[in-house]
């Protein structure tokens, strides 16, 4: 079986600038400047208001060890929203020394990577994240299957994708990404484009 990706479609969604999706930490503190945090991160919400939010939470609340990590790692997902990407590799590191089994933080380093297209160091930082276990493991396979396809590794992106679909059915961005594919059978192989 051999698979093919639509290159004209692969070349328009780099151009576009659709990336990878982060992963953000669920913090455990009620009504909190962490947990606004949170679902800025969440809902995708970047703004300065929210970074500066999420930096006051870090100063100023009585956080736990788990809880201040998150709130690194969610203030660094705010941060690459809005491009910055120094700053969000600097709060993922921050978390990642807070808990180095936080293996959302690696997956989240690498979608940085991924947007600075340094493909291989994301999908070693994808690939360590995953195999800590995350709390939104689907963003993990799918954006390693987003690393992979753009390395050219079709048939490896094409089974993170379905991987992503098995665990998150819903997850509308994998289910994007595999139409541009096509599987090609081994009796097709003689009839098949370039």
């Amino acid at each position: 079986m051999r698979i093919q990706i639509l290159s004209l479609a692969c070349a328009t969604w780099i151009a576009l600038g659709m990336t990878a999706t982060t992963a953000q930490i669920l913090v455990s503190i009620g009504n909190s400047r962490a947990r606004s945090c949170y679902l800025g991160a969440k809902n995708g919400f970047a703004s300065d208001d929210l970074i500066k939010l999420c930096s006051s939470s870090l100063e100023e609340e009585n956080l736990s060890a788990k809880d201040r990590a998150a709130t690194y790692d969610n203030r660094g997902i705010l941060e690459n929203s809005l491009g910055r990407f120094d700053q969000a590799l600097a709060s993922f590191n921050a978390a990642i020394a807070i808990d180095a089994s936080l293996g959302d933080a690696y997956v989240n380093r690498g979608t940085v990577m991924i947007r600075q297209k340094k493909y291989e160091n994301a999908l070693a930082e994808i690939d360590k994240g995953i195999g800590l276990g995350m709390a939104f493991l689907h963003i993990g396979y799918y954006n390693r299957a987003v690393a992979e396809e753009l390395l050219g590794r079709y048939r490896d992106a094409y089974y993170d994708y379905m991987h992503t679909l098995e665990i998150e059915p819903n997850f509308a961005a994998a289910r994007e990404r595999l139409k541009l594919f096509r599987v090609i059978h081994p009796g097709e192989m003689a009839n098949a484009p370039p």
